[in-house]
C-alpha cells in the first residue's frame, strides 16, 4: 500500500521541483536561496519517508526485489537532499563557479535519474537477470555516492 503511495509522491515532488525551477529565473538571488534552502527541506522529508519505507519493508517478509527497491529508493532520496544542499550552496557562488558547477550538479541529477527509472521500469524475471540487475544498482549507487563524495572535496563541503 505505501509503495504505492511513494511513487506518485516522488513523481509529484520531481513535477514540483521542475515547475519551481521554472519560476526562479524571475526571482531576486534572496528568493532563490530561500526557495533553495526549501527544497533541501523538502528533500529531507522526502529521504525521512524513503527510509521509513525501507525500514518497513526489511522487517517484513517480502521478495528481494521489494526489499532492494525500498533501499535503493532511500538512497535515492538520500542522493536528492544532498543534491539540494549543493544548490542552495551554488546559488551564492560566482557566476563563473555556477555556471561551471551547475554542469556537475546537473550530472549527478541525471545518474540519479537514471538510476530512479532503471528501478522503476525492472520487472522481476529470471535470476540471472535479477542478479545482473542487481549487480547495475549496486554500481550505480556506489558511482553516484562516490561522484557526490568527489564533488563535497572540490567543493570544501
Amino acid at each position: 500500500m505505501k509503495k504505492k503511495v511513494l511513487i506518485p509522491i516522488g513523481i509529484l515532488v520531481v513535477l514540483l521541483l521542475i515547475a519551481e525551477i521554472i519560476f526562479i529565473s524571475c526571482k531576486s538571488n534572496n528568493e532563490k536561496i530561500d526557495d533553495a534552502q526549501e527544497e533541501v527541506v523538502e528533500a529531507k522529508e522526502n529521504q525521512l519517508e524513503a527510509q521509513e519505507y525501507a525500514n518497513e519493508v526489511s522487517n517484513d517478509t517480502t521478495s528481494e526485489y521489494v526489499k532492494l527497491k525500498a533501499e535503493t529508493k532511500a538512497v535515492i532520496a538520500k542522493n536528492e537532499t544532498r543534491i539540494a544542499e549543493f544548490k542552495v550552496k551554488l546559488k551564492q557562488e560566482t557566476a563563473e563557479n555556477k555556471k561551471k558547477w551547475q554542469v556537475q550538479i546537473d550530472k549527478l541529477e541525471a545518474k540519479n535519474n537514471e538510476l530512479k527509472n532503471d528501478l522503476d521500469a525492472f520487472t522481476e524475471t529470471s535470476k540471472e537477470k535479477w542478479d545482473i540487475f542487481k549487480a547495475k544498482v549496486k554500481k550505480n549507487v556506489d558511482d553516484i555516492d562516490k561522484d557526490i563524495e568527489d564533488y563535497k572535496k572540490e567543493h570544501n563541503y
